[in-house]
């Protein structure tokens, strides 16, 4: 491998559940529609939305190369995956989960998220201290919410928790969510907020071709959770707050750059943020996720500093095996980013975000 000179760690990885598997953790009344989904059409969690079909995969319809024969985004599989890729260690996020912002019943968002993060403990973070998973928290019932990440973090040791980046009934920054970004900055875990599904009211919805989705529906919400953590005053609020915007690459971000140092000469002083809109990724509380292969990387890296970019694999959704490698590489191998700047977003960023 190109790259043996540097250490790696993946800040997005993704498990794939097994349901079966999962239900052990379920209580009973839930349980019996997860074994019998014939009972339960919809499945454990809600639709992501209607573009994600089995029809799309990575690779350009190739043939995909997992690293095991393990189930794809199983603990086995991420095991191999880590060795064969020469990856270090994985946070890991949820597949069926993240739809979680969907689910309408609040009872339910918290029996299924609590059942979630016993499983993943049990069969990801057991299985290898390598494997990171991050929580699933009911937002739908923020008293809850706080308790099941004081739970997550303190009793089954997982980094953090993933906030839902659609599906919500507000935007992440209004103050009905406040105790619980309280609560992270008190436990000093960090918070993600991942990419999932259409945003439904945008128009995305309207679309019938998958690619055309896929390029706004990952970057468009992360660009409006990250303007509401800041001029909603999350970020002023909860100095220690740390939180991350994955799965949409960084390419979004100076498009926001622009926009927030053009307003600020033009609006009344009371909507703006205690610092400049820039300032807010100078201490390292912000994280994006990144690829290699984005070529903006290098140019927003010098406008907020290289603390705020780190490398996402998504092994095994769009990407496998050769592909994680072969990113990995073209990472290692730019020329726009010094070998300080590569080992950052390789593996040094991510482990100081995620106390690794």
């Amino acid at each position: 491998m190109s790259y043996d000179q540097y250490s790696v760690v993946d800040c997005d990885g993704h498990i794939v559940e097994s349901i079966p598997e999962m239900a052990e953790f379920m209580n009973e009344r839930v349980k019996r529609h997860a074994l019998y989904p014939s009972r339960n059409r919809q499945g454990v969690f809600p639709s992501l939305d209607g573009m994600h079909f089995a029809l799309h995969e990575g690779n350009s319809g190739n043939e995909r190369v997992t690293a095991s024969e393990y189930r794809p985004g199983s603990a086995e599989d991420w095991v191999a995956f880590l060795k064969q890729a020469g990856v270090e260690r994985t946070v890991l996020f949820t597949s069926e989960g993240l739809a979680v912002g969907f689910i309408q019943i609040p009872r339910y968002a918290v029996e299924v998220c609590r059942a979630y993060n016993d499983y993943v403990t049990n069969r990801f973070s057991k299985v290898s201290d390598r494997l990171r998973p991050m929580a699933l928290i009911p937002m739908q019932d923020v008293p809850a919410a706080v308790r099941e990440l004081k739970r997550a973090v303190e009793e089954l040791g997982l980094p953090g928790a993933m906030l839902p980046s659609t599906g919500l009934p507000l935007h992440l920054g209004h103050e009905t969510y406040w105790p619980l970004y309280k609560e992270a900055e008190r436990l000093n875990c960090p918070l993600a907020v991942h990419g999932g599904s259409n945003l439904e009211g945008a128009g995305l919805e309207t679309f019938t071709n998958f690619t055309a989705s896929h390029i706004l529906h990952h970057p468009v919400p992360l660009m409006i959770a990250l303007v509401s953590f800041i001029y909603h005053g999350v970020f002023d609020r909860y100095p220690k707050l740390r939180v991350a915007f994955l799965e949409g690459g960084c390419g979004w971000l100076p498009s926001l750059l622009d926009r927030a140092e053009r307003d600020e000469g033009f609006f009344d002083s009371k909507d703006q943020p205690q610092m400049h809109f820039v300032d807010y990724f100078k201490n390292g509380r912000i994280l994006i996720g990144c690829e290699g292969s984005e070529k903006s990387l290098a140019y927003v890296a010098k406008r907020v500093g290289i603390e705020s970019f780190a490398y996402a694999s998504d092994y095994p959704h769009e990407v496998d095996l050769p592909a994680a490698k072969h990113e990995i590489e073209e990472m290692a191998e730019r020329g726009d980013l010094s070998k300080e700047e590569k080992q950052a977003v390789l593996a040094d960023n991510a482990r100081r975000f995620f106390n690794l």
